[in-house]
């Protein structure tokens, strides 16, 4: 597991427009080699602007913490592994037609991406 990032350093990057705050999610997931959803019999899911199903995922554990509130409220941070993320949920999700999250805010702003796309930047294939 790899060390969390300062309050001060997570506020900002939770300030950041959302195309940027997946930037920051792509840098900080190379790094640190995890991401994290939240789970409590399942994972949390959100859903779009047509009522679709999306997975959300955050680059650390606090800031995944920090959504765990209303219809998430009870949920804990999980980890997931970059190499199971990308060699066996990213392909799940791509074939079921899942789309993914990532970086959601408090307020319930995240980035949208197919998992076919994430998977695609997470290998350094296509850029943000």
């Amino acid at each position: 597991m790899t060390r969390e990032i300062p309050d001060d350093r997570l506020q900002a990057a939770l300030e950041l427009p959302p195309e940027r705050r997946h930037a920051w999610f792509l840098q900080r997931v190379r790094e640190s080699g995890e991401v994290w959803g939240l789970y409590a019999e399942g994972w949390a899911l959100a859903f779009d602007d047509e009522g679709r199903d999306v997975l959300p995922l955050w680059p650390t554990a606090a800031s995944a913490r920090l959504c765990a509130t209303r219809l998430w409220e009870g949920f804990e941070p999980r980890c997931i592994p970059l190499p199971e993320l990308v060699e066996q949920l990213l392909p799940e999700l791509a074939e079921e037609g899942i789309p993914l999250g990532t970086f959601f805010t408090p307020q319930g702003e995240g980035w949208p991406v197919t998992a076919a796309e994430l998977r695609a930047q997470l290998l350094g294939a296509a850029s943000a």
